[in-house]
């Protein structure tokens, strides 16, 4: 029987409809932060996620630039973001350039707004000597210096990170990160790390699986150990009353490095624990939050 040409039409029609409505709509590309305003010193996770996958991805937020992470079959790239505890307040743009396994780029953007960490100020009384040190010391504090800064420079582009961090020590926090510091009435830089309270000598550990990457004494920070993580991630541990491991040596998470102090600039025995990702100083309690991170995800096909 011939259909009336009004009923072919609509049906032709429906049928159209049916079969898009099945295949859905079209994948796109998307941008995920943790964080859409993250506060001065936050850790912000950004995870690309793509159709197709992916050769390589790079991150930029305007003053640094650094290569994302392939998860999985390389359809999703990511990588940790620190806002610096003294960055403008106000909105920060991100971009992601990418580069597909069949060539071609991909490109995708997100406008972060940070805010305030409203941090207070507090008044110390140390000694004069860390405040205004003599001047035979004033050549070591400059090496000290330029030490720490030669370490931070040459990061490990392997990340060795894979689960949450956690505590160096088992203590509470006086939540002192971003605090803004004045010894003997005089200011000083913000405090870039947390004060966790702990008797002398209580054992210190690693946070997480990481190349040690500085231990020594220091003239402000006393005993110290800087902690390479891989991937831009540094955590330092301050005020030891003992080093128990060595440069170019490689720690497990959870294994002891040192022992709680007050050596250096402290006003009692306590760990001064910090962290620094792409050279941003972030909060590292943080890094207790941060979700699984597989060790090895499989190359992009």
């Amino acid at each position: 029987m011939r259909l009336p040409a009004a009923l072919a039409v609509a049906l032709a029609v429906g049928t159209i409809a049916s079969l898009a409505g099945a295949s859905g709509p079209t994948p796109k590309t998307t941008l995920d932060v943790s964080a859409a305003r993250p506060k001065q010193g936050e850790v912000v996770v950004v995870t690309l996620r793509n159709p197709a996958p992916l050769s390589s991805a790079t991150l930029s937020d305007g003053t640094r630039e650094f290569a994302m992470e392939a998860v999985g079959d390389g359809r999703t790239y990511r990588a940790l973001l620190g806002i610096d505890f003294e960055s403008a307040i106000g909105q920060r743009k991100i971009e992601i350039s990418a580069v597909g396994n069949e060539g071609g780029a991909v490109h995708a953007a997100r406008t972060l707004q940070v805010r305030s960490g409203k941090f207070p100020t507090q008044k110390l009384k140390v000694a004069p000597a860390y405040v205004e040190p003599p001047a035979e010391e004033l050549a070591r504090i400059a090496q000290d210096r330029e030490h720490v800064r030669r370490v931070y420079a040459a990061a490990d582009t392997r990340r060795r990170f894979e689960a949450a961090f956690q505590r160096p020590v088992e203590s509470g926090s006086h939540g002192s990160f971003g605090v803004r510091r004045v010894f003997n009435d005089q200011p000083r830089s913000p405090h870039d790390g947390v004060d966790l309270a702990a008797p002398e000598g209580e054992p210190v550990v690693a946070a997480a699986p990481a190349v040690v990457a500085l231990a020594e004494d220091l003239y402000f920070s006393g005993n110290t150990v800087i902690l390479d993580h891989g991937r831009g991630l540094f955590t330092f541990y301050f005020h030891l009353s003992a080093i128990d491991v060595r440069p170019g040596e490689e720690v497990a998470g959870g294994q002891r490095i040192g022992a709680v102090g007050a050596t250096g600039r402290a006003t009692g025995p306590h760990l001064h624990w910090g962290a620094r990702l792409h050279g941003a100083r972030v909060n590292p309690l943080d890094l207790l939050e941060l979700p699984p991170w597989p060790a090895e995800p499989p190359p992009a096909r």
